[in-house]
């Protein structure tokens, strides 16, 4: 039975922009807590009691944040990645606190605690495979941006990193249930031409010498890649309810449209209109008059009075809108 994890959280986030300026990824906010303890927080909720997180050399927040503020009865190690060169290397920097079967997953990915359930299920039945993958269906555009994966007779039989041609419907998400015999794997994958080590890699190596690879199908997938995933990340927790409240005295002329998640320590002015599917973050302004739909303002955002702002995640008085919600 698979009873611990692994947590890859050492990657800045890049291409996320302003988000990501003053605090890593694995730090931004999703309905006031820390993306990475919503991950966790499923995994959690599917059993999992040990986790080794993989953080980077100047990412002392995350750690700090989950050795005192998280579940009290889950143990949580850390270990260091101070150059992010690949998953292959995250992985080998947590290999001395593995003692079984794990999962592993990164800090950007969130799925179902039910779906967590099902890939140990699938892991379990076959306690001799090498590991168990988490699969969605997907379009070939979609495919040649993650993995390839190749079905027959109810396993794995082919795996391939962002493929120029994809032969399937079948793309793989960093979710995985490993056997620690991956581990063997991990010294001998080559350097890809982006310059990362990757585990698929390790994995396409296992099922060429005849190691049995099964799978999962996930149910849904939301994947913090870029400034507007933070946004339906944020709408996703707001529609299952889950921690939206009013947590700020706002004043008694405010129009509150649920779902709605209002920090401590947020200022919200007279006449202001806010929901549906609004999270305000401590630290937000919203300036008398002004109409929020459907968007996050990050701590020192700003929304001006009588501005409108609908389909938007608003940070440090940037603003980034989605195509299909701007006005």
């Amino acid at each position: 039975m698979i009873q611990q994890a692994v947590i890859l959280a050492a990657g800045r986030g890049t291409r996320l922009g302003t988000l990501t300026k003053d605090r890593p990824k694995s730090m931004l906010p999703v309905l006031g807590r820390p993306i990475i303890a919503r991950v966790m927080d499923r995994l959690h909720e599917a059993g999992i009691k040990r986790f080794v997180v993989v953080v980077g050399q100047e990412e002392g927040g995350a750690a700090s944040y989950l050795s005192g503020s998280w579940h009290p009865n889950a143990e949580v190690q850390f270990a260091i990645q101070a150059i992010p060169t690949g998953t292959v290397d995250a992985l080998l920097m947590a290999a001395p606190y593995l003692t079984g079967p794990f999962l592993l997953t990164a800090v950007d990915n969130i799925t179902s605690a039910q779906h967590v359930h099902n890939l140990i299920a699938c892991f379990d039945r076959h306690p001799d495979q090498l590991a168990a993958l988490s699969l969605l269906t997907a379009t070939p555009d979609q495919i040649r941006r993650s993995s390839d994966v190749v079905i027959e007779d109810s396993r794995i039989v082919d795996i391939e990193e962002k493929p120029a041609e994809p032969r399937g419907q079948w793309a793989s998400i960093m979710l995985y249930a490993f056997s620690l015999r991956l581990l063997d794997y991990l010294p001998h994958v080559p350097v890809s031409p982006r310059g990362e080590r990757e585990l698929v890699s390790a994995i396409r190596a296992g099922i060429r010498e005849g190691r049995r690879v099964g799978y999962a199908v996930a149910d849904w997938r939301l994947h913090l890649t870029h400034e507007l995933d933070l946004l339906a990340i944020n709408r996703h927790y707001l529609q299952e309810g889950r921690d939206a409240h009013i947590l700020s005295e706002i004043p008694a002329s405010v129009q509150l449209i649920p779902p709605v998640r209002i920090d401590p320590k947020v200022s919200v002015g007279q006449d202001a209109r806010i929901g549906p599917n609004v999270y305000l973050e401590s630290g937000a302004t919203v300036g008398p008059g002004a109409v929020l739909r459907d968007s996050v303002v990050l701590g020192n955002g700003v929304i001006p009075a009588h501005d409108t702002c609908q389909g938007a995640i608003v940070a440090r008085r940037t603003r980034a809108v989605a195509p299909e919600l701007s006005e």
